[in-house]
């Protein structure tokens, strides 16, 4: 998957790290994404499971201007740069299927691997219905 980004207007406090007072605009960075999963069948009812999530976005452009203040009479200018980030995440799980069409899946989600990326784990728990 890519994600293109188009610029954005910013004013004050924002995702961005901007403050109060704060003007200017954004150009987030494009994104990619790439996914691989295999899933094995221990019986007919369960099944274990790996995605293996690879993610890259290119560096966020921020430029813009505080208003003048004290120290600063005629305004601050900031042109920032947030650096390119990537990660590699795996998402094993178990899932437990009651009948063709219904089962469950219990997992986590860990992202320990990357450059400018927070290191997270995240539960998963999902009901799969197919009609």
């Amino acid at each position: 998957m890519y994600a293109f980004s188009s610029s954005v207007s910013v004013h004050d406090a924002s995702v961005y790290g901007t403050s109060n007072g704060f003007s200017g605009r954004a150009w987030p960075g494009d994104g990619f994404t790439a996914d691989a999963a295999v899933e094995y069948s221990l019986t007919r009812s369960w099944v274990l499971a790996l995605d293996v999530v690879y993610q890259h976005n290119d560096s966020t452009h921020l430029s813009g201007t505080m208003p003048p203040s004290g120290a600063t009479p005629a305004g601050e200018s900031i042109d920032a740069q947030s650096g390119s980030s990537w990660s590699i995440g795996f998402a094993p799980a178990i899932e437990y299927n009651w009948s063709p069409r219904m089962g469950t899946l219990l997992g986590v989600r860990m992202i320990e691997i990357g450059r400018n990326t927070t290191a997270t784990v995240t539960p998963a728990i999902a009901v799969n219905m197919v009609f």
